[in-house]
């Protein structure tokens, strides 16, 4: 299926090109497209834009020719949108694929891609239908059950997750990933011993499937057998079970080569060989010097490989190359901010905005920087120019919420954010979480309200019972005066925080315990120390590896 899509990406891009664009639909197309407009692709390597740039370009080739066909037309939306999946640009993959599948609805490959690109970005619900559209073309496919019952888990419907799950348990490839998701229904619904059954079977065919800790550990108390569970539940992850999925594999397999030394560097960092790496690096630098984004990523590569002391001079040697560049003059005002000069961080960041108003890194670790040091009014003026300015990661929200909350903001308007940043980011439900606990406590009349606290709270403690849901729902019930239940619940959390040994915070979870057995609501309710709503501190080693180089050399 690769090498079909591929070679019909050749075919599209060969095709004389007319005057119309995806922006500007021809009037014979519009009872099936939508206009399509350019996305921002400054941040991507030079062939990936050529990539995306040249299917754009045969798509309007294809809406001005007479004898364009709507199957020929469908397959270059559907691999420009293929092409925007691939680099999480979903605002272009969705109209774009939207448009494949309304041109062709019969072709699976579209109405896959963009229930994954929904899946992707939480959504539930729209990623639950586009499967379901999938299905009528091509039942068969073999990781459709799993995805339907990755979707119906989100959506809590439960016996309908089960059934999907248990569809494609027995295939080899798949049984991890679908062992997985019924342990997770067996827990909502109690069912401890199968539960760990099913994790220690996840755990035993990919080891590395380290999300299943946790979880286990949970089944392992709720069947008594507290020693056997403390391992578990003191080192939790993230991983969860993969799985092959040949369509979605093809996304991620649309990507571009490099030169010769650079493309060298690259493969060495994908293997994690960053002193390789800055070897390339600096050998494609003696051809050309003047390449002030290769240097940039040289000087990132010595960092990471431990050689630190040059890091600075190349990321200024860059800047000198390429003044208008601003990724060498954001990672150092990064490095200052690590060392802990904020004046000259601040300036740093300050000159990449003066470059790119809208540089959402800037603006970014600007907000939290700003936040850090306890100016939360401008904390949240930056946060708000990076939403502004596209940034969609869910921690730039919450952090803007943290710094809306510390900076005085009415809680009418404060609830009014949750609500709509709870459409946007549904799952995982961070920010009902935080509304229920804005209903409970609030001082305001007309933003108290305690029913639909305890109403948010009692349901994400049955769709996911874990500790801080249940300390969620404890407080809830402290607030509308039923202390006594309260009590038991968050008693109950002193005890698995001791299990795991996690000592400190069970100390201060009984402190909780201890006000509402004498009637007390915790105090401070919202904390500037809150984990959940305050940037962590810089962390230059993570920028310094993850930051996006769209365009490295």
């Amino acid at each position: 299926m690769r090498s079909a899509l591929l070679s019909g990406l050749m075919l599209c891009l060969a095709l004389p090109l007319g005057a119309a664009t995806p922006s500007e639909i021809p009037s014979r197309w519009a009872e099936w497209v939508v206009p399509l407009p350019a996305q921002r692709l400054d941040e991507l390597e030079p062939e990936k834009i050529g990539r995306i740039r040249e299917t754009r370009r045969a798509i309007g080739g294809l809406l001005a020719a007479a004898q364009t066909s709507r199957t020929e037309l469908a397959a270059a939306y559907g691999r420009l949108g293929a092409l925007y999946a691939a680099e999480r640009l979903y605002a272009g993959a969705e109209l774009a694929l939207a448009n494949a599948r309304a041109l062709d609805p019969m072709d699976f490959r579209w109405a896959y891609y963009a229930a994954h690109t929904a899946l992707e970005q939480g959504e539930a619900a729209q990623g639950l239908t586009l499967l379901s559209d999938a299905a009528t073309v091509d039942p068969e496919y073999p990781t459709l059950p799993l995805r339907r019952g990755e979707a119906l888990l989100g959506l809590s419907r439960l016996e309908e997750a089960r059934a999907a799950f248990e569809q494609v348990e027995p295939v080899a490839g798949l049984r991890a990933a679908a062992l997985y998701g019924l342990a997770q229904i067996d827990l909502l619904e109690r069912q401890w011993d199968t539960a760990a059954e099913r994790l220690r079977e996840v755990l035993t065919l990919q080891p590395d499937a380290d999300a299943a800790h946790y979880p286990l550990g949970r089944a392992l108390v709720g069947m008594g057998h507290r020693d056997d569970a403390r391992a578990y539940l003191s080192r939790p992850g993230n991983r969860r079970p993969d799985y092959q999925d040949a369509l979605v594999e093809e996304l991620r397999s649309l990507q571009s080569g490099a030169r010769r030394h650079f493309e060298n560097a690259l493969e060495a960092v994908k293997r994690e060989d960053y002193a390789a790496a800055a070897e390339a690096f600096a050998a494609g630098l003696e051809e050309q010097p003047d390449n002030a984004r290769a240097r940039t990523s040289y000087a990132r590569a010595l960092w990471i490989a431990g050689q630190r002391d040059d890091v600075e001079a190349q990321l200024r040697l860059a800047i000198e190359a390429a003044p208008e560049e601003t990724l060498p003059r954001f990672l150092l005002a990064v490095l200052r901010d690590a060392a802990g000069d904020a004046d000259a961080a601040i300036a740093g960041y300050r000159e990449v905005l003066a470059i790119d108003p809208d540089h959402d890194g800037a603006l970014g670790y600007l907000a939290n920087l700003s936040f850090r040091l306890g100016d939360y009014a401008a904390a949240a003026d930056f946060f708000e120019r990076a939403i502004d300015s596209g940034v969609t990661q869910l921690p730039l929200y919450l952090h803007y919420w943290g710094a809306s909350l510390y900076g005085g903001v009415d809680d009418a308007l404060l609830r009014d954010r949750l609500v709509a940043f709870d459409r946007r980011f549904p799952e995982p439900p961070l920010f009902r979480f935080l509304l229920a606990r804005l209903l409970a406590t609030s001082t305001q009349p007309e933003v108290a309200d305690v029913e639909r606290a305890i109403e948010l709270a009692t349901g994400l403690q049955q769709s996911q019972p874990i500790p801080p849901h249940t300390e969620l729902l404890a407080l809830v019930l402290a607030a509308a005066g039923e202390f006594e239940r309260a009590e038991a619940l968050q008693r109950g959390l002193v005890e698995m925080a001791r299990m795991s040994g996690a000592w400190l915070q069970a100390a201060e979870l009984e402190r909780v315990a201890d006000g509402y057995r004498d009637g007390r609501l915790p105090e401070p309710i919202w904390s500037p120390k809150d984990p959940m709503l305050t940037p962590a501190p810089i962390d230059a080693g993570s920028v310094m590896r993850n930051y996006p180089a769209g365009q490295p050399y």
